[in-house]
This record gives C-alpha cells, sequence and structure tokens, in this order.
C-alpha cells in the first residue's frame, strides 16, 4: 500500500524536474536524490518512471483544465476571457523546457496522444465557446471563422515558448505577449470588441510585471 503524501510528494519533485530537464535525462535515482528519498520508498508509489510520467501529465492536464473554466466561469466578457486563458497558457508554455515536450513525443507517445487530445478536444472546443459568446454579444465579427482562429490561437501558445524566433534579450515577456495579442485580437474586434481590447490590454501588461 503506497502513502499519499509520498506520492504526492513525489509527483511534485517529478513535474518540477520534467518540465526543467525533460523526461529523457531524468532518471528515478535523480527523483530520489531530489526528494532525498530511497528508490525503494518511490517504487512502493509507482511501479517505474512511465507511470510518474503519465501521473504528472494526468495532473497537469486536470489542473489547467481547472484554471480554463474558473477564467470562462468568472463573469467577464469575451475579449477580457480570451486575453486571459492566452496569458495563462503562454504562462505554463514558458516555464517549461521544449525538450519536455520532444521527449513526451518520442519516448511516451500514449501521454502525448493524451495532451494532444486535451488541445484538440478541451481547448479548442473552450476557444470557440468564448469566440462565439462574443460574437453573439458583438464584440467579434459575425463573419469569424471559429474553428480557424480557435487553431490559429493555439499556434499562437505554442510559439509563445519559442526561443529560437523569440529570444529572450530581444523581446521580453511583456512585449512577446502583447504582440502575440495585439495579433490575435485586433483584426476580429467589432468597435465594442476593440475598446474592451483596449482596455484589457493594459491590465494584462500590469499583470506580466
Amino acid at each position: 500500500m503506497y502513502n499519499s503524501e509520498n506520492r504526492i510528494k513525489i509527483l511534485t519533485s517529478a513535474e518540477s524536474l520534467f518540465r526543467k530537464y525533460g523526461t529523457r535525462s531524468i532518471s528515478m535515482d535523480d527523483i530520489a536524490h531530489e526528494l532525498n528519498m530511497s528508490k525503494k520508498t518511490i517504487y512502493k508509489s509507482f511501479a517505474d518512471k512511465n507511470e510518474i510520467v503519465y501521473q504528472v501529465i494526468a495532473a497537469f492536464k486536470k489542473q489547467l483544465e481547472g484554471l480554463v473554466e474558473a477564467i470562462i466561469d468568472k463573469p467577464a466578457n469575451p475579449v477580457h476571457q480570451l486575453v486571459r486563458i492566452f496569458i495563462c497558457l503562454t504562462s505554463m508554455v514558458r516555464e517549461t523546457n521544449p525538450s519536455l515536450i520532444y521527449d513526451l513525443q518520442k519516448y511516451h507517445e500514449n501521454v502525448w496522444l493524451i495532451l494532444q487530445g486535451f488541445r484538440d478536444d478541451f481547448l479548442v472546443s473552450k476557444v470557440k465557446a468564448v469566440l462565439l459568446d462574443g460574437i453573439r454579444k458583438q464584440y467579434f465579427s459575425p463573419t469569424l471563422d471559429v474553428n480557424f482562429y480557435a487553431t490559429f490561437f493555439l499556434a499562437a501558445v505554442q510559439l509563445s515558448g519559442n526561443e529560437k524566433l523569440f529570444p529572450p534579450a530581444k523581446y521580453s515577456q511583456q512585449a512577446l505577449t502583447i504582440n502575440l495579442l495585439d495579433c490575435l485580437l485586433v483584426g476580429i474586434g467589432t468597435k465594442k470588441g476593440s475598446r474592451a481590447y483596449e482596455k484589457h490590454k493594459l491590465n494584462a501588461l500590469q499583470s506580466l510585471d
């Protein structure tokens, strides 16, 4: 019988290591060393590293679902909701080493498919719902292709973490976020939506300080 407290500690530590270095370069020894815990204790809670990777990603997915749902459930106009969702997702991307994405694709296909499904089903559906609400409330153009835009929105999120294209020495977090938000929101808004975006852009800048 595993110790639930130890299990939480192991997953928390493993997530931190995976996000910094990817999964390939992190061994059970590394996790044990990080926790000052024996490998034997870790194996009482998890069969192997693959199970730890699966559980870390499952917990991350659940956490992100909760954050996005909270943004949508909080009373706000659709423009503000899109801005907040974008900042939430890009913050996660920037805190994650691209090696983790590569390692999941190459060495943990089942886990990668879960993340792909999360993006293609949950995230796309939530962005589309906000867009449709925005069209109904006259914040966004009625001619907006919501299917295309939702895909474009999530591609921009991923792009925010590409330091080869946008090196931190050249693009600050603020500058990159605002430029991407401008690309996403300036062209789709009605006059009402454009006014709302200009107002919430200032709030977005403050949240990135």
